[in-house]
């Protein structure tokens, strides 16, 4: 599946870095949750956008986050649709083969070559951005909070 690194934060990642070691872990917690939000919604309205919605829409209402990955730079979450529709297909991979396409040349017979629309990674410049903004927020609230300047 496609993979979205945001760059830009270290000024709030420094410092989140000063406060208590537990408090840092749920800041950097809350801060990726926020992005992995922004980033689900974002693919689910392209799903919707791109008309990739289906007969069941089981692609589509499985978007969202994967589990938190805490490691020792702070944490990640990836955001794909989850899980099967009915039939046990994976909805990541209907995801996948809908993005790239399938094969490299029409067939023999003259069928049509499926070729992918790009419909998440073709928009990743966007989703990064809203991801980044959602992520700078929501840092700032953290902060906000674990020195009492207010929520």
């Amino acid at each position: 599946m496609a993979k979205m690194t945001v760059d830009g934060m270290d000024a709030q990642i420094t410092g989140i870095e000063n406060l208590e070691t537990s408090m840092r872990r749920t800041g950097i917690r809350r801060i990726v949750e926020a992005g992995a939000k922004v980033a689900a919604q974002e693919m689910a309205d392209n799903i919707q956008k791109y008309h990739h919605i289906g007969k069941t829409g089981d692609m589509f209402r499985s978007v969202g986050g994967a589990e938190y990955k805490e490691t020792f730079e702070g944490g990640s979450m990836n955001v794909y649709p989850l899980g099967n529709d009915p039939r046990g297909v994976s909805n990541a991979l209907k995801a996948f083969v809908i993005n790239y396409g399938r094969g490299g040349n029409p067939t023999r017979r003259g069928t049509q070559n499926k070729t992918g629309d790009k419909f998440i990674t073709g928009n990743f410049r966007k989703s990064e951005e809203r991801a980044a903004a959602a992520m700078r927020e929501e840092a700032s609230a953290v902060l906000r909070e674990a020195t009492g300047q207010g929520g």
